[in-house]
Formats: C-alpha cells, sequence, structure tokens
C-alpha cells in the first residue's frame, strides 16, 4: 500500500514538473516558436511522386525502367504485367540498375517465352529536393 502511494506521488511531482516547465511562465521556454533554431525541412506533400515506364509487346525479354525527376532520390518501386499475356511472363529482377544507366531508376526485367503480347510497367516513388 505504502508503495502504491508512493509511486502516484512520483507521478503526480513528474507531471506538475512537466506543467511548470512548458508554461508561459517558465524561465527556460520549451517552446519550438521562440526557439533560434534552424528553419524544419519543407512538407513532403507535393514532393513525392510516383513516375511509371510502360512496354507493350511480344518480345522474349521486357525491360521497362521508370526514372525519377533530375536531381531527385529513388524511394522504391515495383513490377507488374497486364494483358492477355501476362500469365506467361516471368519477372526475372527488378529494383535501381545502380550506377549505370541511371541510380535514380527503378528496373523491371521480364521474359517472355511464348511470345505473347503483355503489357509490363515499372514504376518508381521519387523524392524532388525541398526548393532552396
Amino acid at each position: 500500500m505504502l508503495k502504491n502511494f508512493a509511486l502516484v506521488l512520483a507521478g503526480v511531482a513528474g507531471a506538475t514538473a512537466f506543467i511548470l516547465a512548458c508554461s508561459d511562465d517558465s524561465p527556460g521556454d520549451a517552446d519550438a516558436a521562440v526557439c533560434d533554431c534552424p528553419a524544419a525541412e519543407p512538407p513532403l506533400a507535393g514532393r513525392i511522386t510516383r513516375v511509371e515506364d510502360q512496354f507493350t509487346g511480344a518480345q522474349a525479354f521486357l525491360g521497362p525502367l521508370a526514372r525519377c525527376p533530375e536531381n531527385s532520390t529513388l524511394l522504391g518501386g515495383g513490377c507488374y504485367a497486364a494483358g492477355v499475356g501476362a500469365v506467361s511472363v516471368t519477372l526475372t529482377s527488378s529494383g535501381s540498375p545502380g550506377i549505370s544507366p541511371d541510380p535514380s531508376a527503378y528496373e523491371c526485367k521480364w521474359t517472355n517465352p511464348s511470345l505473347t503480347e503483355v503489357t509490363v510497367t515499372a514504376w518508381a516513388k521519387c523524392l524532388t529536393p525541398a526548393a532552396q
């Protein structure tokens, strides 16, 4: 019983200290609005975009490459196939091709052994740098 009372008392003391530290008349403000801090990173809204590269054909090897806009950073991407021939294609590799041809692109490599017409798509999520 005494142990529980001590825990409650410690909680009340901690809450009181927190309220006093954040009040308007505290000796050291904890409010970021009055802080002489550097500007924060601009919001991400509108800076994350999705780009796609789509290819339709009946070739044995298909490789769409979704490129991010210039100076953007590749966040990730993906691949999908559509159409009647989609069941006959196999995704053999996907991801950033690295330094060559473009580190800010997402590539999907497909094989199409039945040579049926299919539409394959590579998509990429990109982060555009904040305006200075």
